[in-house]
């Protein structure tokens, strides 16, 4: 893995939250080649290369355009800011495509850090459903809040 992202890769990467997901989008990856990425490895750059993350969209837009977006960050890379831009660049790779309509996510009730990550992207929480949250983004949100900007 190191060599083929031309990064140091932790120990502790990918984290039990993205490990699971590792095969099926190595998965994905071998039976299309040429489809566009929804998923990859968040790479701190600087002095030395190294991934500190992972982030995607758990799958194309469905029938009514609608992503649902996943990320993760190492704990010694953790409240430094690095989930709130990743996931802002992906909502905006999301939604310049053009076939995004909405983006949501979940995240655990008590997950302070990804409440925050999610509320600094805008998406606006929805309902608890058990242990989880629910989240939305529509793309006239996005774009309100792009002019507001």
């Amino acid at each position: 893995m190191a060599e083929a992202l031309n990064a140091r890769v932790p120990a502790d990467w990918p984290g039990p939250d993205f490990e699971p997901v590792l095969p099926l989008l190595l998965d994905g990856f071998m039976r299309e080649p040429g489809h566009d990425s929804w998923d990859g490895a968040i790479i701190l750059e600087g002095g030395e290369r190294v991934v500190i993350g992972a982030m995607g969209l758990k799958g194309g837009p469905d029938k009514e355009g609608t992503v649902d977006i996943g990320y993760n960050i190492l704990p010694a890379y953790q409240n430094q800011g690095y989930a709130s831009e990743m996931a802002r660049a992906l909502v905006a790779w999301a939604f310049e495509r053009g076939d995004i309509q909405k983006v949501i996510a979940d995240c655990l009730y008590d997950n302070q850090g990804s409440i925050r990550v999610l509320e600094k992207v805008g998406m606006k929480r929805l309902y608890q459903d058990g242990n989880l949250l629910h989240w939305s983004l529509t793309r006239e949100e996005w774009e309100a809040a792009q002019h507001q900007s």
